[in-house]
């Protein structure tokens, strides 16, 4: 009986704990659910913002004040010194006057690979200033062009003929085309020998200043060089070894060459004239050939040749008698002067190039 009293007030006691148990759990099921019914609180959308702009109107009256951008100048070039043009100015005397080792070589083996196009410069002698100054060729489709003296090559100070000097007379002038004939180092017949020969015309040639005999520096004749920047000469056109050497190589036959008097009031060429000044000669000078530096501004190696070379025989140089319709020659032997058979001038025709050269 006690047992039974002691099991019924447990039973309602678990009842009780279990009904609260279950509306604590329903109660907080409630309060989540209506947590999560709450909507999300909503981000306040932002105000516009007016941006104001101004337009261009590029049809307006005044676009044209509108300041234009400024180019930038591109750097001009210094000029080139005068030097470049007249190396001669900055060579010693001994190179003025001496020879490379190949003084005993013939025209036809130095010049065999030919000259540059006859049309590439043109020559020009002024008489009154004693220089020969060469430019680029202008081809205007006239036989002899014209000199672009905007382009100049090379300035180099002369000797012309001498009509007061013995055997001398003043220098043809005229429009000519550099004739065939080259020599290396020629002996004059009973006259002097110069270096690197090259026929203007008739019996006129650029050669190098003088020596008493041919392929021998020792017997270089002082004065000669002294002279130059006179009219010194029998009538052919003397320079220093370099520049009559770059005219050899560099200038072939049908290259016009002009010789005009010149004119005391030209203060362009009387400036290039004052500037053409060379360094003293030296008494006795002891000359050997290949000795003398190169100090040019040119090589052999670098020419373009397009032109054939071709032998003709030298013609004695003028002896200032005037008659350039006789031109003597030397003889095979003795030193005597034979005057050559009559012939047709043959007249120059331009070569023609080989299309398919390989």
């Amino acid at each position: 009986m006690s047992n039974e009293v002691m099991i019924m007030p447990l039973g309602r006691h678990l009842i009780k704990t279990l009904l609260l148990a279950c509306l604590v759990i329903a109660a907080l099921f409630a309060f989540g659910c209506a947590e999560a019914a709450q909507p999300a609180e909503a981000t306040p959308t932002p105000e516009p913002v007016i941006v104001s702009m101004e337009v261009v109107d590029f049809n307006v009256t005044d676009f044209g004040d509108m300041p234009a951008p400024t180019a930038t100048p591109e750097p001009t070039p210094p000029p080139l010194p005068f030097s470049h043009y007249a190396p001669s100015v900055k060579m010693t005397y001994e190179e003025l006057v001496g020879s490379t080792d190949d003084m005993s070589k013939s025209a036809s083996e130095l010049l065999k690979e030919g000259y540059p196009d006859p049309k590439t410069y043109y020559v020009l002698v002024d008489l009154h200033w004693q220089v020969v100054m060469v430019y680029m060729r202008i081809d205007d489709g006239t036989t002899f062009g014209k000199p672009d003296l905007t382009q100049p090559v090379r300035y180099m100070i002369c000797s012309s003929g001498n009509p007061n000097s013995e055997h001398g007379h003043e220098t043809t002038m005229g429009i000519f085309q550099i004739q065939i004939p080259k020599g290396r180092f020629y002996q004059f017949v009973n006259l002097e020998a110069a270096q690197y020969l090259t026929l203007i015309r008739s019996r006129t040639y650029f050669h190098s200043i003088l020596y008493d005999k041919a392929k021998n520096l020792g017997s270089l004749i002082q004065e000669s060089y002294d002279d130059l920047g006179t009219k010194a000469s029998h009538a052919c056109i003397r320079l220093t070894v370099p520049d009559a050497r770059w005219i050899w190589y560099n200038i072939g036959y049908g290259t016009t060459c002009e010789i005009r008097k010149g004119d005391p009031l030209d203060a362009d060429t009387g400036s290039i004239r004052a500037q053409l000044i060379l360094p003293p000669s030296i008494p006795n000078v002891r000359l050997k050939a290949g000795e003398a530096p190169w100090t040019d501004n040119w090589r052999i190696e670098d020419l373009i040749r397009v032109l054939d070379y071709k032998y003709a025989p030298l013609p004695l140089p003028d002896l200032g008698d005037g008659d350039d319709d006789l031109t003597p020659t030397p003889s095979g032997a003795g030193g005597e002067i034979t005057p050559p058979p009559a012939e047709t001038p043959t007249p120059y025709v331009e070569p023609t190039l080989d299309p398919n050269p390989w």
